[in-house]
């Protein structure tokens, strides 16, 4: 049965991660999800965080130099009012390689970045202590599908028939990296469907609101569109169909194994200027912004 509640927890703790006008504090565009884990610190794909600067400097080209403000929010209710509910990121880093990787000679980038905000936030979630994780077991995923288009309808005050909130997906547990049979397994592997925007997103345990795994990449589809789906002046400047890769698949990602480390790991980071846990290489933390 679906705990109701558990699951509003883990929505209030799950947020898009983007830019927001520094003026006006409207949502210019989300890249991603994120997840609070305690006091001022939220978890993400250290690629959602570089998204953001990419953006950022197409922004201030096309804007005179107005540039936007790295932002995690999300939509809360209060009455019959929406408001965003915006947390400044003041900092973001991509966490160095893994190193001793069963399955791996030397070491992996998993992919994994940490950012400081400006405020606490009054929820978070735990992540579920190491261990080994059963294979097939249900799961639940919490995030913003479809990234850009999920919040940045909601500029001006008008909303247009488009979510505002982040979404729960359920699924199972359908392989764990390096093997199923590992005992800690640094990667988890589902059979929930994912789009551009999920990166980032909180695999939990849906009988206790534990996160087991985040999301950071799929299984990408082939995509092919022929005639009848492309504008005509778009055909006859092709002259045949277009292939491609679609961020549209099975979500996989790194697991609790290594997850469990980060509370700690960003207190002492960007309180003490501590390096990373003795999983994490010895080599210098890549500061994102």
């Amino acid at each position: 049965m679906v705990k109701a509640d558990l699951l509003k927890l883990v929505k209030a703790s799950t947020i898009a991660i983007g830019l927001v006008n520094k003026d006006t504090k409207d949502v210019i565009s989300t890249f991603g999800t994120g997840f609070f884990i305690g006091g001022q610190y939220i978890v993400s794909s250290a690629h959602v965080f570089s998204q953001c600067l990419n953006y950022n400097s197409q922004y201030k080209e096309k804007n005179n130099g107005l540039e936007g403000m790295y932002s995690a929010f999300s939509i809360t209710k209060r009455g019959q009012q929406l408001d965003l509910d915006t947390y400044r990121i003041n900092e973001a880093i991509r966490l160095p390689p893994v190193k001793e990787v069963a399955g791996f000679t030397g070491s992996i980038d998993l992919d994994i970045g940490l950012g400081k905000l400006d405020r606490t936030s009054d929820s978070y979630l735990r992540i579920k202590e190491p261990g080994q994780l059963e294979l097939y077991h249900d799961i639940a995923m919490c995030g913003y599908p479809s990234g850009r288009l999920s919040l940045i309808l909601y500029r001006n005050g008008d909303g247009v028939g488009m979510r505002m909130n982040p979404i729960i997906q359920f699924g199972h547990i359908v392989g764990l990296m390096p093997y199923d049979e590992s005992s800690a397994p640094w990667g988890i592997q589902t059979d929930i469907v994912a789009v551009g925007g999920s990166s980032g997103s909180p695999i939990i345990d849906p009988n206790n609101g534990e996160v087991i795994g985040m999301a950071q990449q799929v299984i990408s589809t082939m995509t092919t569109i022929y005639k009848e789906g492309m504008p005509s002046d778009l055909y006859k400047l092709t002259k045949g169909p277009l292939y491609g890769v679609a961020p549209l698949g099975l979500a996989y990602g790194v697991s609790n194994m290594v997850l469990s480390l980060l509370p700690n790991v960003s207190k002492n980071y960007f309180e003490r200027g501590h390096p990373p846990d003795f999983l994490f290489e010895n080599t210098q933390i890549v500061v994102i912004f």
